[in-house]
């Protein structure tokens, strides 16, 4: 039995060692034109049958990321950087000049990661130009890269839901590693990471800085991308800001905020830059904004102290082979089945104010007799999901024992943004110095302070202790900067937009995880929520139920070009909107 025992650890260890080892050039098949062309099948009608791979060009200086959709080339010496991106549906080039493969600002100096110097004209890129290209003194250089299946960002407890998908999309991972060129920046090491997805144009890419030094690095901005890219549209004077930007590709990152409850508007990180190198281009001022870089704007310092581990935002770039608004929006949706499985969830609930326990039975018994799949008390209920008292979680796990009994599951609504805690954990306006002077939503508080950290902390235990199933988080809705210098959970105003972020992401993670649904009121999509408004205006819901579904109805055509339908959901009260103990959430 021991023997047993020992040998199907020594194969555990051996294929997880298969996974881990880095990948030698000498190992990988060699990219061939003649074979390695693009797939004649229509990915978003039936699969794929090639998949991603890593191949070495025939001339041993390039690796060339390629899946039958897209194919994407990194010359490796002098240093790394990305040369070729096609799109192999379309044969469409992306990139008309090489660029750096991401920056780092650390102590107020600017670093280039990888990138090649010296090509002279910027509008289009020759393959014989790359041999005279040169590397940067001070950049950090290129070491080497491993290869490894794509592993998913959360793992994801499916168990709970019904949902459409049980897994994410499967791939290659290539890591490439950077060491500085510059001596002040002894013990930093850099990688940067490209996951290929099998039968989808999808690349995630990621930038990961380690300290592994004896003292600490401000690092002032991380820019995980950097495109130069062919312009669609030219401008000799000005309307510069009405020019199309470069089509073809859709660019989505896991910091997106802004309670629009769409995408586009919730955004934080994608720049349209000018490229004053570019010298032929049409614009006499070279302004055309043709440069692409990805990075949050609002997380200027980030103290990385030794032994640390800063991970970028993920920058998910899907090309696209039309701008027909359904064939760009079904191509989209995939992306979100691919990277975040879970919004495919999608369990029919309802909303109860409640105001006593007799309450909630009733109204589970009453969904086990109709067919719906889960309770969710709603705002104005009698759950205080923030009592850490024995009694008041025994008392809730005993109501979801009951429920589960009932095969219902049973969540509660929290509230945290839109309230004042006290000047002490409020966050602080940088210009007056006083809480909640600008805060998106009036109040709010800080998810450092010493509230926040606890109000996380609370969260989890109640969860972990009552067995509740759903959590409907009514914000936070970051963006609100402080300029506190004693909360824990931040230094100071410059990191904490980017803490507040980082400590919500990790709770959203920690219940998508454990199997609880997260319905959140901002685009927290890729970090382990599941769904959102549509849109509303709220006063609609004192109209009559008619105008509501027809209202309901524009709302869904609207909402559900870029969105899978399990992602958001409509309301029409059963009572007028705040007049009344019980509402129906429909979704769809």
């Amino acid at each position: 039995m021991i023997e047993k025992l020992r040998l199907k650890l020594l194969i555990a260890w051996a294929a997880l060692l298969l996974v881990t080892l880095p990948v030698t050039a000498q190992e990988l098949t060699t990219y061939d034109s003649n074979r390695h062309l693009a797939t004649s099948e229509d990915w978003l009608v039936s699969p794929v049958s090639i998949k991603a791979q890593a191949l070495k060009s025939s001339n041993g200086k390039d690796l060339v990321l390629y899946n039958g959709l897209l194919k994407r080339t990194f010359r490796l010496r002098p240093n790394m950087a990305c040369v070729d991106f096609i799109n192999l549906s379309t044969g469409k080039q992306l990139l008309r000049a090489v660029r750096e493969e991401g920056r780092i600002v650390i102590d107020g100096k600017s670093y280039n990661i990888g990138g090649l110097y010296g090509q002279k004209e910027k509008a289009y890129l020759l393959p014989q130009w790359l041999d005279g290209l040169t590397a940067g003194a001070t950049d950090f250089k290129y070491v080497s890269y491993s290869v490894s299946p794509i592993r998913p960002f959360i793992n994801w407890d499916s168990s709970r839901f019904w949902s459409s998908r049980k897994t994410g999309g499967t791939g290659i991972m290539v890591s490439f590693l950077y060491k500085p060129g510059a001596s002040a920046l002894a013990g930093l090491e850099v990688s940067v990471n490209y996951e290929l997805f099998d039968g989808m144009p999808l690349m995630v890419k990621s930038i990961t800085v380690v300290n592994k030094g004896n003292r600490s690095f401000k690092i002032e901005r991380v820019v995980n991308e950097v495109l130069g890219m062919v312009e669609e549209e030219n401008s000799r004077e000005g309307g510069l800001d009405k020019l199309r930007k470069p089509t073809g590709i859709y660019f989505e990152t896991n910091y997106a905020f802004n309670n629009a409850m769409n995408y586009p508007q919730s955004d934080q990180t994608t720049h349209w830059k000018a490229d004053t190198s570019y010298s032929s281009q049409v614009n006499g001022r070279r302004q055309t904004p043709v440069l692409l870089e990805a990075y949050p704007e609002k997380a200027p310092g980030i103290l990385l102290e030794p032994g640390e581990v800063f991970s970028s935002v993920r920058t998910h770039e899907m090309l696209t082979d039309s701008e027909d608004r359904e064939r760009r929006g079904m191509a989209i949706r995939r992306l979100y089945g691919a990277v975040a499985p879970w919004t495919s969830a999608n369990p029919i609930f309802m909303h109860l104010v409640s105001r006593s326990d007799e309450q909630v039975y009733t109204a589970i018994d009453q969904c086990a007799a109709t067919g719906y799949e889960a309770v969710i008390l709603s705002f104005g209920s009698h759950l205080n999901m923030e009592n850490m008292a024995e009694a008041n979680l025994s008392r809730w796990k005993g109501i979801a024992d009951y429920a589960h009994k009932k095969n219902i599951r049973i969540g509660g609504y929290s509230l945290f943004s839109s309230r004042s805690i006290g000047p002490q954990d409020d966050v602080i306006d940088p210009v007056s110095g006083k809480p909640n002077v600008h805060a998106q939503f009036e109040h709010a508080p800080c998810f450092g302070s010493n509230w926040g950290l606890a109000y996380r902390d609370k969260i989890k235990s109640f969860y972990e202790k009552t067995g509740f199933d759903i959590w409907e988080n009514d914000g936070p809705y970051p963006g609100d900067v402080c300029a506190s210098t004693t909360h824990p959970g931040h230094k100071g105003l410059e990191d904490s937009q980017w803490r507040q972020i980082e400590i919500q992401k990790e709770l959203y993670r920690w219940l998508n995880e454990r199997g609880v649904y997260i319905n959140s009121p901002d685009w927290y999509f890729l970090d382990g929520t599941h769904k959102i408004a549509m849109g509303y205006n709220e006063s609609n819901f004192k109209l009559s139920r008619e105008q509501q579904k027809i209202i309901n109805r524009q709302n869904i055509y609207d909402c559900f070009w870029e969105m899978n339908p399990s992602m958001s959901w409509g309301m029409v009260p059963l009572t007028e909107y705040g007049g009344g103990e019980l509402m129906l959430f429909w979704s769809h």
